[in-house]
């Protein structure tokens, strides 16, 4: 087994074992017995239990983000890039449980060592999407705001939908109120939520 597959295993152990007995009561010889990996293997890739739980949460971060950006990269105006961007977190969360759980709980999963760097990560993913939308901006098509403002104004509602579904309080699948939640994150972001912004996201400022 190469490194590279070596740690994709000790990360995907860790996160069953996480899911089944909670990251504080999780211990390396929990990981190591899911994975069959040598305690020494698992100290060399990743240092202590802190250490993995960081380099999850990055690997389930950076994935969440590809997915966003990916889909986005797709949108030909603003109003189908708002609901690009709300379709595919809640797509990413109902096909990755276990992982969304773990991303949600982060106070618990991200030692004081790693926060400035996952906070780094996260940021650095946010300017790649803000990126996109900012022709949109400069167009008028997307209402100015303080940037940090634009996060929950656009998932905030389908965060703590997806909450509720994840803890088993939702009686019925996210899924099926992507438009409603996508078109209401259009009318809160939108100048005027009756014109869509034709322009492509790509096109030069």
């Amino acid at each position: 087994m190469s490194q590279v597959d070596r740690k994709s295993a000790i990360l995907s152990a860790a996160l069953a074992v996480f899911s089944e007995k909670g990251i504080e009561a999780a211990s390396i010889d929990d990981i190591r017995q899911r994975c069959q990996a040598s305690v020494g293997s698992i100290y060399h890739h990743f240092g202590n239990k802190e250490g993995i739980a960081a380099a999850l949460f990055e690997q389930g971060l950076d994935d969440y983000w590809a997915r966003i950006k990916a889909n986005l990269a797709q949108a030909g105006n603003a109003e189908f890039a708002v609901h690009s961007i709300v379709s595919t977190h809640l797509h990413w969360i109902v096909e990755q449980p276990d992982m969304a759980r773990f991303l949600f709980a982060r106070r618990q999963a991200v030692s004081a060592e790693h926060n400035d760097a996952i906070r780094q990560r996260t940021g650095a993913h946010f300017k790649d999407v803000f990126e996109k939308l900012k022709p949109w901006f400069k167009q008028g098509v997307l209402r100015r705001m303080p940037t940090e403002l634009y996060g929950p104004l656009l998932l905030g509602p389908s965060q703590e939908l997806a909450r509720n579904w994840l803890s088993g309080r939702l009686s019925f699948d996210p899924l099926s109120v992507i438009d409603e939640l996508s078109s209401a994150a259009w009318r809160t972001l939108a100048t005027n939520p009756n014109h869509t912004g034709v322009q492509h996201a790509g096109a030069k400022e």
